[in-house]
């Protein structure tokens, strides 16, 4: 499955003159590109992957977006956001629409203090690795939001002074008004029960710092059985609950690699290995390779 990386060529028209900060950032008006006619590529309809976060913000949209089983449905001030690595794609609906929004791509390198995936997602959990949330705002907070994305775009083409630490600071204080809004998944629209139980279970995992738990646990913190919680995990993912437990353990174990200061034996520990051996086998069996191989490769 094809995985892109280029935030600004993903989706928009790569001539445009507008800068993506290192292919850290890049925010779009969905209003705009109609009005330039950048339409949907025929590589964006088959299923795909990109490295980068998203945030989609709309008032208005006809475009079908399937991510992993769920279809975003056509309703008025939805917020939608998409983590790094999901699978997606777009279906056309019809050759011309009225859509309004923002769209908003950014990668974790972004920021200074949550410069990895995993913090970004332990921050903000409304970034979960699997399941979709999806957000039906009443017109109170989406206007909020749609003010910020508005002036977060309006900086982004203007070419002043200082305008990506001004970007930089609005997507954060943006990212914290969602995680308000959001709080106890409040507004998600989902397709079933076990979408929301994934959803719940996700931010528990995220929710709990650094320190994974069992299945039992996680599923007794959520006031249901372990076999309940397994049972709507795997009819919403086809992983097992433990599978998702194991891919948080791996993304936080890379962002530790990626921190050069701690030594592989201490990093084992922090996860709570009781030897070096016993992780690096861990994160072969889930990667394909040894920690130490990973660290060397970034």
């Amino acid at each position: 499955m094809q995985v892109f990386d280029n935030i600004k060529d993903y989706f928009v028209n790569s001539s445009e003159a507008v800068d993506d900060y290192s292919n850290s950032f890049y925010i779009r008006s969905i209003e705009v590109d109609n009005t330039k006619d950048h339409k949907i590529d025929e590589i964006y309809l088959k299923p795909h992957k990109r490295s980068f976060f998203e945030i989609a913000i709309l008032y208005r949209t006809s475009v079908s977006i399937q991510i992993g089983n769920q279809t975003l449905q056509n309703k008025k001030n939805t917020l939608a956001i998409v983590s790094p690595f999901q699978t997606i794609n777009y279906k056309r609906k019809g050759k011309k629409n009225n859509d309004i929004g923002y769209i908003i791509n950014f990668k974790a390198s972004l920021f200074e203090n949550l410069n990895n995936s995993y913090d970004v997602q332990n921050e903000f959990p409304f970034f979960k690795l699997h399941s979709l949330p999806m957000y039906q705002l009443n017109d109170e907070d989406f206007k909020g939001i749609e003010l910020l994305a508005k002036e977060i775009f309006e900086e982004s083409r203007a070419g002043k002074l200082n305008n990506l630490n001004i970007i930089t600071h609005l997507l954060l204080v943006l990212l914290y008004k969602i995680k308000r809004i959001t709080h106890n998944n409040e507004g998600i629209t989902s397709m079933n029960r076990n979408d929301i139980i994934l959803a719940k279970f996700e931010q528990k995992i995220l929710s709990n710092n650094t320190t994974f738990l069992s299945v039992k646990e996680y599923a007794s913190m959520m006031n249901i059985s372990a076999i309940y919680l397994s049972e709507c995990v795997k009819k919403a993912t086809g992983k097992s609950a433990q599978k998702i437990i194991i891919d948080y353990k791996i993304l936080y174990s890379k962002t530790l690699l990626n921190q050069k200061d701690k030594t592989i034996t201490e990093i084992a520990e922090i996860l709570g290995f009781n030897e070096a051996a016993n992780f690096n086998q861990f994160f072969k069996r889930n990667t394909g390779m040894t920690a130490t191989q990973f660290r060397k490769s970034v």
